[in-house]
C-alpha cells in the first residue's frame, strides 16, 4: 500500500481541508496519506530530515529559511491574508507609546523582525512611531485566539480565514494588521515542501498528490456543505458556527493546480534577503523551485 507521510505546520484546521479530500480519495483505493501533527512549529523539518515524513506542510516563509536540509517546494495550495491579530484597544495603546505582547508559537530573529515590520509598518500610516521597546514577542504555542481571550494584545502570525474569523465569532473586537497593510510581500500560505533529495520514487508519490489536489479541490470549493461535513468526519469536532465561518472563508483561499512557482515567493524571498534575515541565497532559492 502506497503510504505518504505529511507533517503539518500546526494543529488540524481547515486550511488542511484539500488534504483531508484527497486522503478519503486515496483511501478509496488502498493508499493511505498520514497527517502528522506537530508539537512545535518546526519539528515537520526535523522529522524530514530524519526520514521520520516524506513532506512538509509550512508556510513559505520557512521554506526559505536557513537550515542544513536541502528542501524543495512541490507547490502551494493554499494561500490568505495574515498578519498580526490585534485587540483594538491594544492598538490605541501601542500608538499611544504603552508596550503591548504578543503571542507567537515560535519567536526567532526573522520572524520577530516580520512581526514589528508590520507592526510598524502600520503605525507609520497613523503617523506615530514604534519604539524599539514596545513590544515583547512570547513564545505561547499554537491558539492564537485563546491566547488573546487569556490576557496577549497580540496574536503573530494569524490567518484571516482562520483567526479573523474565530475571533469574530467568538465577540472580540480585534482587527487583522495585514503585510499588505505594511507594504510587506504576502507569506501566509501553505507549502508542500520536500527534501531535495528525495528519490524517484518518492517524487512520483508526491506528483501523484499534487494531481489529486488538483482533482479534489474545485468540487471541495464549489460545495461547502460538503465541505463542512469532510471537516466534521476528519477532525471529530462537534458541528458548532465558529467552524462552519472558518470552513466556509476558507475554500476560497484554495488553490489550483499546485505548482511549484518561484514568482509566487520571489518578493518575500527578497524583502527577507535585503533586510539581512536568516534566508538562502538567490541561487539556493530558485533551485527550490526548478
Amino acid at each position: 500500500m502506497t503510504k505518504l507521510r505529511i507533517a503539518l505546520e500546526w494543529f488540524l484546521n481547515p486550511d488542511h481541508l484539500p488534504l483531508l479530500a484527497a486522503r478519503e480519495l486515496w483511501q478509496a483505493d488502498g493508499r493511505n496519506i498520514e497527517l502528522v501533527i506537530p508539537d512545535d512549529h518546526y519539528d515537520g523539518f526535523d522529522a524530514l530530515a530524519d526520514g521520520a515524513v516524506d513532506l512538509v506542510v509550512n508556510e513559505p516563509l520557512h521554506l526559505v529559511e536557513q537550515r542544513d536540509l536541502k528542501l524543495t517546494s512541490h507547490g502551494c495550495f493554499f494561500a490568505t491574508d495574515g498578519g498580526v491579530l490585534m485587540h483594538r484597544d491594544a492598538l490605541l495603546r501601542l500608538t499611544a507609546g504603552a508596550p503591548i505582547r504578543i503571542a507567537s508559537p515560535v519567536s526567532n530573529p526573522t520572524t520577530d523582525g516580520l512581526c514589528l515590520d508590520i507592526l510598524r509598518g502600520w503605525m507609520a500610516s497613523q503617523g506615530a512611531l514604534l519604539e524599539g521597546d514596545q513590544v515583547r514577542i512570547d513564545t505561547a504555542g499554537f491558539s492564537h485566539v485563546d491566547n488573546l481571550a487569556n490576557g496577549f494584545d497580540g496574536a503573530w502570525l494569524a490567518f484571516a480565514n482562520v483567526e479573523g474569523v474565530s475571533a469574530q465569532v467568538r465577540g472580540m473586537d480585534t482587527q487583522m494588521i495585514t503585510t499588505a497593510e505594511a507594504g510587506i510581500p504576502n507569506f501566509s500560505a501553505l507549502e508542500l515542501i520536500g527534501a531535495a533529495d528525495a528519490t524517484a520514487g518518492l517524487r512520483r508519490t508526491v506528483a501523484n498528490l499534487v494531481a489529486t489536489l488538483d482533482k479534489v479541490t474545485p468540487g471541495l470549493c464549489a460545495d461547502p456543505a460538503a465541505a463542512r461535513a469532510l471537516w466534521y468526519r476528519a477532525s471529530g469536532a462537534a458541528p458548532d458556527a465558529e467552524s462552519d465561518a472558518i470552513v466556509d472563508a476558507s475554500l476560497s483561499r484554495f488553490l489550483e493546480p499546485v505548482v511549484r512557482d518561484a514568482e509566487m515567493w520571489r518578493p518575500m524571498w527578497r524583502y527577507l534577503h535585503d533586510r539581512g534575515g536568516d534566508v538562502v541565497d538567490e541561487a539556493t532559492f530558485e533551485a527550490m523551485f526548478a
